[in-house]
């Protein structure tokens, strides 16, 4: 790898140190706690489960009492006619779920993209500021963008890209020193949020998008 790359790499690694002793500290609590949830979650998911068949299975009795007690000809047509209503209901129901699940999508990516871009202008700036003959960003300028990048992350990102930003920033803070798993890092964050806005990134090995702007990441790459 370059030298400006490897600067710019191990520039953006200690910007992230600062929030190193939180990591440290958070991450057994949230593991006990997740733990502690997770078996209340299957047994409320049992019951509720055992609920709806229990009560599923009283409906069909009733409807059955209900229909053979009727002449056959009435419940031809009851029958048909309860089966209209109820595929009408649930259509509608299916169609409004599937609305609603489309303008969210539509406003969260909304609300993604312009934190995404600035956030690839960000790396950007850092790997190519020098070939490109702009100022180089101050420490204190990288920890800004970090921590709104993270603000605005932890309220709208993906749980995909969340994770690739959290192994990024553990990476950068104890990284050797050289910066290529560090830059094979940055991939894997910028890949997470291409998925998170839409794209499939189908055929795109490690290195390709790094290859973009980082010359010689081929010789990085174990073949």
């Amino acid at each position: 790898m370059s030298n400006t790359a490897n600067t710019s790499v191990n520039r953006t690694s200690k910007s992230c140190a600062f929030r190193r002793p939180v990591t440290s500290n958070v991450r057994p609590f949230h593991a006990m706690a997740h733990q502690q949830k997770k078996p209340l979650q299957v047994l409320l998911g049992i019951i509720l489960l055992a609920f709806l068949v229990w009560g599923g299975w009283k409906l069909l009795q009733l409807l059955w009492e209900v229909f053979s007690q009727v002449n056959p000809a009435v419940g031809a047509g009851m029958l048909a006619a309860s089966a209209t209503v109820f595929v009408s209901v649930i259509s509608v129901l299916v169609a409004k779920r599937l609305e609603y699940k489309a303008t969210l999508a539509k406003e969260h990516r909304e609300k993604k993209i312009p934190f995404y871009e600035e956030f690839v202008d960000f790396v950007f700036r850092i790997a190519l500021s020098e070939k490109l003959g702009l100022e180089p960003l101050t420490e204190r300028e990288m920890i800004q963008q970090a921590a709104k990048f993270t603000q605005n992350l932890i309220v709208w990102g993906a749980d995909d890209v969340i994770d690739a930003w959290f192994r990024f920033r553990n990476k950068s803070v104890n990284s050797d020193g050289s910066g290529v798993a560090v830059m094979f890092e940055i991939e894997n964050l910028l890949l997470a949020i291409r998925k998170d806005l839409g794209h499939e990134n189908k055929g795109l090995a490690p290195g390709k998008v790094l290859g973009l702007f980082v010359n010689d990441i081929h010789e990085h790459i174990k073949v």
